[in-house]
């Protein structure tokens, strides 16, 4: 009766164990011939009661360990050595960059052996981090004010980004753009608080980090001593990781914040967000720009997300109860911040009856990247078979997902999130269908629509004179546009026709096509004013190449203009124009195909185009639609058809 009392008191012991202590044990276990160096930390910490709060930080970075992972072993030693003769060699920036894509070939980064951090590092490495991490929170200038909470996660770590070597990193990068603080110790408001000091710093950053490159660098393992500063590669990920240790090494609590996906447009992006005060934070490009009011206003992010170094639970669930798992949604050291970028609601899908799999317990929330679509969230399937997604910004069209063998599987019809916050399902309509004409297969984004912009209030002229002193207009222009067709069948015969550009624009015009009343495309000698500084580039001849990327631009300010001698007077039917612009609209020659989306991509056909629009016949109402360049370029993006307009998404 003793022992079985005995044994009860130790089962009941074991179950009151602290949670923290339990998952520190199971780290050291997993340690293995490690756990020397790992109880060295917490015994070096347990000796003076002074040192109580760096006991915890201890122990807070080894409980969450594990999953922290490093390269070791032959290839990433080599690696680190063939990277460095080329680095500082003397070689132009993008022959640094071709050789460094051209090393993974030889050392793929498949082939580089890792381990857990818990196995490999050692007790003096994070005594000196954990030591320098205090002095600069408790001593600093620049993080007074953050709780011990946020200094573990943005200040305390060992490393900054995962695989990144165990080095002398926070002395080494200390001194960068130490410059810019010498003055700030005399300013009685900017020495208060870290926000103009980490500013100033972050500019001073875009001489030491950014780098101007033609070709981008694929991939590197390049965090680490000397590299840092040095990284050929001008890509977000890489100028915000530098720029974050940097920050981090002068005493500054900052974090990785990051889109897994751009909901209306490709790729990810990441940015610095620096804790001014416990809660408190201002946004920045790493190494770019100033200190930002608001991310990217006006752009949705779908869902933010930010890096963390204890591992997000949810997350670990997921990853751990799911076989298949987008790659987006593997990192577990991650949370959900979009409330702090955007007003967020929580859509709720239905799975349609005819799409259930009963052994999916996750769905996934997809933004679609040009290419296809891309998990950015999950949720758990409820017994009602309703997925409700939290913290979801308005603005988007989303796709509901399964992730099955490695693909996406929809289950139900994809929606726009509307301003409102409500879903509006584009299921098309397979009754009502309509004929579309479309001039573009990718939104009009800040260079082109500026460009646009120069149409409103042209014209075109006709005139028998060759000076155009007895110029008639036959058309304006009056609202911008990226291309067209206007109809002039009405006027007499004139040789002489042109577009003019009014003040106060430079005359840009990449594309014109003159038609006689059968359609027929019209030739003749081309005329017009000066070219800018007589660069080929922008010459007059341009405009009639058929090649959207080059324009003719006129030296003037002053009237500007370019057109055709056709050799004897004719009459026209309609004339072509294309406003300089980035490769996006129709092109004269290239072979398209719209699709729309019906739980899958479906084609309506393909055309070669002849001018610049393209009309579409039989297309179901309500569809979300794509349109795809079948001859060149890679920017297409889904869209809807209103009032004769695309709307982007």
């Amino acid at each position: 009766m003793r022992n079985i009392l005995l044994l009860f008191l130790s089962i009941l012991l074991l179950g009151c164990e602290n949670p923290e202590e339990k998952q520190l044990e199971k780290v050291l276990t997993l340690s293995g011939n490690n756990r020397l160096e790992l109880e060295r930390v917490l015994d070096h910490y347990k000796k003076n009661e002074a040192d109580t709060l760096k006991l915890q930080a201890a122990k807070f970075l080894i409980m969450n360990m594990p999953r922290h992972q490093s390269y070791t072993g032959k290839d990433i030693e080599e690696y680190y050595a063939e990277a460095e003769k080329i680095i500082f060699s003397n070689r132009k920036i993008d022959e640094k960059v071709d050789e460094l894509n051209n090393l993974l070939l030889e050392f793929p980064s498949d082939d580089f052996e890792f381990e857990e951090d818990y196995s490999i590092i050692k007790a003096d490495y994070l005594i000196q981090n954990i030591d320098a991490a205090f002095d600069d929170w408790q001593q600093g200038s620049w993080a007074r004010g953050i709780t011990f909470e946020e200094f573990c996660e943005y200040m305390l770590p060992y490393k900054c980004v995962e695989f990144q070597a165990f080095d002398n990193w926070r002395n080494v990068l200390q001194p960068i753009a130490n410059d810019t603080l010498t003055d700030f110790s005399y300013n009685d408001i900017w020495n208060k608080t870290p926000y103009h000091a980490a500013e100033a710093i972050n500019i001073k950053l875009r001489d030491t980090v950014i780098v101007d490159l033609k070709r981008p660098l694929k991939w590197h393992a390049l965090y680490k001593v000397p590299f840092w500063c040095n990284i050929p590669s001008n890509s977000c990920e890489t100028r915000t990781n530098t720029a974050l240790a940097i920050m981090r090494s002068k005493g500054f609590a900052v974090s990785y914040d990051f889109i897994l996906q751009w909901p209306t447009k490709a790729n990810a992006h990441s940015w610095l967000s620096i804790l001014i005060d416990h809660n408190r934070r201002m946004v920045c490009e790493g190494g770019h720009e100033p200190f930002l009011t608001a991310l990217r206003p006006g752009e949705c992010k779908g869902k933010v997300y930010r890096r963390t170094y204890s591992p997000n639970p949810d997350l670990i669930r997921l990853n751990e109860e799911t076989n298949s798992v987008p790659q987006t949604l593997r990192n577990v050291f991650m949370k959900d911040v979009t409330d702090e970028y955007a007003t967020t609601v929580d859509p709720v899908f239905s799975v349609l009856s005819e799409k259930r799999e009963r052994k999916e317990k996750y769905a996934y929330l997809a933004v679609f990247d040009n290419a296809g679509w891309v998990p950015i969230c999950f949720s758990k399937i409820k017994e009602n078979k309703q997925v409700a997604f939290d913290n979801v910004e308005k603005g988007a069209v989303y796709l509901p997902v399964y992730y099955i063998n490695g693909r996406v599987r929809p289950f139900n019809y994809p929606a726009l999130l509307n301003d409102k916050g409500q879903l509006e399902f584009l299921k098309p309509d397979s009754v009502y269908k309509r004929s579309i004409s479309l001039k573009r297969k990718y939104p009009l984004m800040n260079k082109a629509f500026n460009a646009a912009l120069r149409l409103k209030h042209s014209m075109f002229q006709a005139a028998h004179k060759e000076d155009f002193s007895d110029a008639v207009t036959v058309y304006t222009l009056k609202e911008y546009s990226v291309s067209g067709s206007v109809d002039v069948s009405d006027t007499i015969k004139y040789r002489y026709w042109r577009y003019i550009c009014p003040n106060p624009y430079r005359c840009n015009i990449a594309e014109l096509m003159f038609f006689d009343k059968d359609n027929k495309k019209l030739t003749g000698t081309i005329i017009g004013s000066e070219e800018r500084s007589k660069n080929p580039h922008y010459s007059r001849s341009a405009a009639f190449d058929l090649d959207p990327q080059t324009f003719f631009a006129s030296e003037t300010l002053n009237d500007g203009w370019v057109g055709l001698d056709l050799g004897k007077p004719a009459s026209l039917g309609k004339i072509g124009y294309m406003t300089r612009n980035d490769d996006n609209n129709v092109r004269v020659g290239s072979t398209y195909e719209l699709f729309y989306w019906d739980m899958e991509w479906i084609s309506l056909g393909r055309q070669t185009a002849e001018d610049f629009s393209l009309t579409f016949h039989h297309v179901p109402q309500k569809a979300l639609l794509l349109l795809k360049d079948l001859t060149r370029g890679t920017d297409e993006r889904i869209f809807l058809y209103e009032d004769a307009k695309q709307i982007w998404y």
